[in-house]
């Protein structure tokens, strides 16, 4: 069987006509209809990001391109 509730005041809440016996084991799946809000200073972020020509191997020789040392 399958219900489906909303949460209130952090409590499952169940139609009227869910019937449960006590003890009964449950699984709960969470569907999410909205993204969260990003916070004030993530959007500050967002806005100093751009895309970067920089060579696909950067993460891995970073102290090549920066320092001079032999690539990896």
């Amino acid at each position: 069987m399958s219900y489906q509730g909303i949460i209130e005041n952090g409590q499952i809440k169940l139609p009227p006509d869910a019937v449960l016996p006590e003890g009964a084991k449950v699984v709960v799946e969470v569907e999410y209809r909205e993204e969260a809000p990003i916070a004030p200073f993530a959007q500050e972020l967002l806005k100093l990001s751009r895309p970067r020509d920089w060579p696909s191997d950067m993460a891995l020789n970073h102290d090549h391109y920066l320092h001079g040392l032999p690539k990896r």
